[in-house]
């Protein structure tokens, strides 16, 4: 494990019990469990079942699973579903959930960029879902893996914050001001993390190069769902992460004549697959 994926998994170690503190309880897995569909961004969603209309029995792969919400939606869906993820802890935790509500997943501890203990050529979907590019250093060597576990013909569907987001400060509604060009990809480090901010071209590139064959891209804005909090504008989000926002505020924020950011989109999906052989 190179060192930048090693100080991050050591960062998201820490962070494990809080975060399924928040994102592991009942309430919020048995939303999931009741509507797999709430997992994603509609057009996700849309994605999803164009490629694949039904996903019982498939082997589906989701790498850098996070909270593994995704995970539970496929294998709620009768999906044989691999959760794996570079923290040990984020995945016993996600393991315990899974357990406590009935789901047969299959948890492996690998890093996205290499994937060095899933096997090759034996997946029939793999997914990615939004902040997962953020942490990988090296997206011709994630590609390579992505593609390397797929059977020839699978589908790789991405769901990610759309790379024109970053250029900018998520904190004043009022005016675009940039904080850094779009070409800066870094790394960005702190004392407890190291991110990156890839451009569309970088990650198309990869998939391409990987031999992935892109077959569809869509830019969406989120959607405003007064009863989840998750779809409220993510770059806003992230700069005032512990806020609660009134009914007022998300419209503010979605009224583009007031907030100059709702005018980009803010999520990015891309559907691309594995050549038959």
């Amino acid at each position: 494990m190179n060192p930048i994926a090693d100080k991050n998994r050591q960062s998201w170690n820490g962070g494990a019990a809080r975060y399924a503190a928040e994102f592991h309880n009942d309430e919020k897995i048995n939303i999931i469990l009741n509507n797999p569909a709430s997992a994603f961004h509609h057009t996700t969603w849309a994605l999803i079942n164009a490629a694949l209309p039904s996903l019982k029995g498939k082997r589906v792969c989701v790498p850098s699973s996070g909270d593994n919400h995704a995970v539970f939606a496929f294998a709620r869906l009768g999906a044989r579903v691999t959760s794996c993820d570079i923290s040990e802890n984020q995945l016993a935790n996600a393991e315990i959930a899974a357990k406590r509500h009935g789901l047969d997943i299959e948890f492996i501890q690998a890093d996205t960029m290499t994937l060095e203990s899933v096997p090759s050529d034996t997946y029939d979907f793999v997914y990615t879902s939004n902040g997962v590019h953020v942490w990988i250093n090296d997206l011709p060597g994630m590609y390579r893996a992505v593609h390397r576990i797929m059977k020839p013909g699978a589908v790789y569907i991405m769901y990610e914050i759309h790379p024109f987001c970053r250029p900018f400060d998520g904190n004043n509604l009022e005016q675009l001001t940039v904080i850094k060009p779009y070409s800066s990809t870094g790394p960005f480090e702190s004392d407890i993390e190291v991110t990156f901010g890839w451009r569309i071209q970088d990650i198309v590139n990869a998939m391409l190069d990987a031999g992935l064959i892109l077959r569809h891209m869509e830019e969406m804005n989120a959607e405003i769902n007064y009863e989840d909090p998750d779809w409220i504008p993510l770059m806003q989000k992230l700069a005032e992460p512990e806020h609660t926002y009134s009914k007022a505020e998300v419209e503010r924020m979605y009224d583009w004549h007031v907030n100059p950011m709702a005018a980009l989109p803010d999520l990015l999906s891309m559907t691309a697959e594995k050549l038959l052989l």
